[in-house]
């Protein structure tokens, strides 16, 4: 669940898009009446997962106006199986920072 947030909100941020999280799935809606570049949206979610060293083990393609992740080892990612890369990552939203004061402050935004 958390790697789907984190990279919901890494393929928005890149598009320049609105996430919206479903039960096994995000949907990107578009800001402005310009449609989403579905190009960049694939090139986007292969850097983040080539970024956790994970781009050999996922295929992602598309079907109409769905892109599909699929694990070509049937490996299934895990926050426990990530590197530790020294970042800290907000539980709600994907927000990733390396400063924990940062983060604090971050999750603060949530329960206010």
């Amino acid at each position: 669940m958390a790697i789907r947030n984190e990279l919901a909100v890494y393929v928005s941020d890149q598009l320049g898009a609105v996430p919206t999280l479903k039960n096994a799935e995000f949907v990107l809606s578009p800001i402005e009446d310009e449609p989403l570049d579905k190009q960049l949206a694939m090139t986007s979610i292969r850097e983040y997962l080539e970024s956790m060293g994970e781009g050999r083990n996922f295929v992602v393609a598309s079907s109409d106006d769905t892109i599909l992740i699929k694990a070509t080892t049937g490996k299934v990612i895990s926050p426990e199986s990530r590197p530790n890369q020294g970042l800290f990552s907000c539980p709600h939203c994907g927000f990733l920072t390396p400063y924990e004061v940062e983060h604090v402050n971050h999750m603060k935004i949530h329960y206010l």
